[in-house]
């Protein structure tokens, strides 16, 4: 019943919002009865074409008609607007979600229309004439508004998931957030438009008829970016686990490389954007290898033969993704990540910051994995990776990477530092190629050469 207490606490905070932001209007005069009436049933119709599939956090038609309500109904109308229509959502048989979904929505749009009135908004019986009054007490304070919603949606979110699955709050909220975008905004101008078109212009509730078609357009096209997303994710997952598939001794390396990826980028400020492409480039960084496994000696000590055909890998995962739209800004990470800051990588041998950052992340990432994931017997702590780390910095490493690792395993809680993972190597009969000493023999290697020894490749890394 956790989740079932926590709806019931956010419903009880919701009327407690709605209740204090109704002694700021000393009364709550709002729009009345019918008015809130007519606002419900335009966030019933949100919810129930809220398209299949969506994600919970999903943009719908109701959260535009919510942003409008805070001007328009006040604090009471739109806390009621926004809440018991969740209720009828009857496409979910389960009551609990229902439920929480009623007191979520409640709870935004209760805060939300308190931070309204704090931050200097009026009604829209009260809108000053002129577009300078219009914009400074409605427009801005609609705004923030909104944003204020946004993020009790996203924390409610990750409560119903500490409270469900035992996860982090924080965390998970802060992953809502993050693929919500910049378009979620776009919705509080819908909202703008509509108060503006009630009052101003004076349409009353006509306007609604005006604004339902840029509601559904908005809706429309934030669910087909939602689609596309998935698709993405999908067709990624399907490439993770082919590759999985044909090397059993690599499940779990891909997804845990993109991972400790994704924090190194957070620590560097790399903005969303290239962190997506970034996760990306990660999870299918060695997607060549089923290409080039063919090629791979079945002799462990035929190193040469070893060097020679895994060198191919990375150009090879790139031509097998090339075509795929969504993953070009991806590719130079994939081809590059096997680079070395002093220039004795492969394929190019680029140096420095000639390599692309994500590559270098990658790079980071990758060893990381292959000190600490090695088979039993060979694993090292993160600290002794780290430090092994450190002493790469300036040669196989970027230093600023390594310093961001530093970071990132110093963040309270990191889940990096909760001892040896599963090893992706078991099984393996060659050496690991994303272990630091494969990078050093490839540096040191020499075609000509006929003497080569990995250090350390007789224990099988």
């Amino acid at each position: 019943m956790p989740v079932a207490l926590l709806a019931g606490s956010l419903i009880l905070l919701a009327a407690a919002l709605a209740a204090l932001g109704g002694l700021l209007r000393a009364p709550d005069l709002g729009a009345g009865v019918g008015v809130t009436l007519l606002l419900m049933a335009l966030v019933t119709l949100g919810v129930q074409i809220h398209e299949r599939g969506m994600s919970h956090w999903s943009v719908s038609v109701s959260t535009v008609v919510l942003a409008a309500a805070i001007p328009i109904a006040g604090p009471v109308g739109t806390t009621v607007a926004a809440g018991l229509p969740y209720l009828t959502d009857f496409r979910s048989r389960n009551w609990r979600t229902r439920f929480f979904n009623c007191g979520m929505t409640a709870t935004m749009g209760a805060a939300g229309s308190l931070v309204y009135l704090v931050t200097g908004g009026v009604l829209v019986d009260e809108i000053p004439d002129g577009p300078g009054g219009l914009l400074l007490r409605v427009g801005g304070p609609l705004l923030v508004a909104y944003v204020a919603m946004i993020g009790v949606n996203v924390l409610c979110i990750g409560l119903v998931s500490a409270v469900s699955r035992g996860t982090r709050v924080l965390p998970v909220a802060e992953s809502v957030l993050r693929s919500l975008g910049w378009g979620y905004l776009s919705h509080a101008a819908i909202g703008f438009l509509f108060v503006v078109l009630w009052g101003p212009v004076g349409l009353g509730p006509g306007s609604a008829l005006f604004v339902l078609g840029p509601l559904l357009i908005a809706h429309w096209a934030i669910g087909r970016d939602a689609l596309a997303r998935r698709e993405h994710q999908e067709t990624v997952t399907t490439f993770v686990a082919a590759l999985e598939e044909a090397d059993p001794s690599s499940v779990g390396h891909s997804a845990r490389v993109a991972d400790l990826a994704e924090a190194l980028a957070e620590q560097l400020g790399v903005g969303a954007p290239e962190a997506e492409d970034l996760r990306y480039a990660a999870l299918l960084h060695d997607i060549g290898i089923m290409v080039v496994r063919a090629d791979l000696p079945t002799d462990p000590q035929d190193e040469i033969a070893y060097l020679s055909a895994l060198s191919a890998h990375p150009l090879a995962g790139v031509n097998v993704l090339e075509g795929l739209d969504f993953l070009e800004d991806s590719l130079p990470a994939i081809a590059h990540h096997h680079e070395r800051w002093d220039g004795r990588g492969y394929p190019a041998g680029l140096r420095a910051e000639e390599i692309p950052l994500a590559a270098r992340i990658i790079a980071v990432a990758d060893a990381f994995d292959a000190l600490t994931g090695a088979p039993a017997g060979r694993a090292v702590s993160a600290p002794e990776a780290l430090q092994e780390l450190r002493l790469r910095a300036g040669s196989h490493l970027d230093p600023q990477v390594v310093e961001a690792l530093d970071g990132v395993l110093a963040r309270p809680g990191s889940p990096w530092l909760g001892g040896r993972r599963l090893a992706s190597g078991s099984g393996r009969l060659l050496p690991d190629h994303d272990h630091p000493s494969i990078s050093d023999a490839f540096a040191d290697w020499q075609p000509e050469s006929a003497d080569l020894l990995f250090p350390g490749a007789g224990e099988t890394l």
